[in-house]
């Protein structure tokens, strides 16, 4: 099984980075396969019908074909607002339109999704996580039904971005190995 860990956010020193990193540590401890994936890699135009009419945006098409090779999604869900970031809508939706170029491909139906979000507040961006599983579900993705929050960003993590809290890592480690496991049975 391949997993595609990525952060909704390409700010700099993001607390979501260090929330992928910390995944990626986990899946790497566990000797699961994975590519993290830096989205600032990949710009993308604000989803537009015109542009889509005219053809799919290179970065989009590859964006594709990453998801579609992975049986997993970890996403690092900031908040912003209240809901998911523009950045992370605007991928979600481009990787969802169809690409008549080539043979079409499914990038999200069948594939289970972990959300990860932190915040400074105590709410840890629970708000955003609500609408990404909303999106993810309409899009035939199989999200888990628990998530990990981290509340209180700025005292969570230690200045290389590793998790501080041991609770934290072992509610991460768990929910990691939850979806672990849903994709193996669901690949069975």
């Amino acid at each position: 099984m391949a997993y595609l860990v990525f952060s909704g956010s390409t700010r700099r020193n993001s607390y979501h980075t260090h929330l992928a990193h910390a995944a990626v540590d986990q899946l790497d401890q566990s000797g699961q396969a994975y590519t993290l994936l830096d989205l600032a890699d990949y710009p993308l135009p604000i989803y537009d019908g015109d542009i889509e009419a005219a053809g799919l945006p290179e970065n989009a098409r590859t964006l594709r074909q990453i998801f579609a090779r992975h049986h997993g999604l970890v996403i690092a869900n900031p908040e912003y607002n209240g809901s998911i970031t523009p950045l992370l809508k605007n991928v979600l939706d481009w990787v969802s339109r169809k690409d008549d170029s080539v043979k079409d491909i499914e990038p999200y139906a069948g594939k289970t999704a972990l959300l990860l979000a932190t915040s400074p507040g105590s709410l840890a961006g629970q708000r955003a996580i609500r609408h990404t599983r909303e999106i993810l579900t309409s899009l035939n993705a199989i999200v888990l039904p628990q998530h990990v929050a981290v509340p209180t960003a700025s005292q969570a993590f230690a200045p290389n971005g590793e998790l501080i809290d041991e609770k934290q890592k072992a509610a991460l480690k768990t929910q990691l190995n939850a979806l672990i496991q849903l994709t193996e049975k669901l690949a069975d």
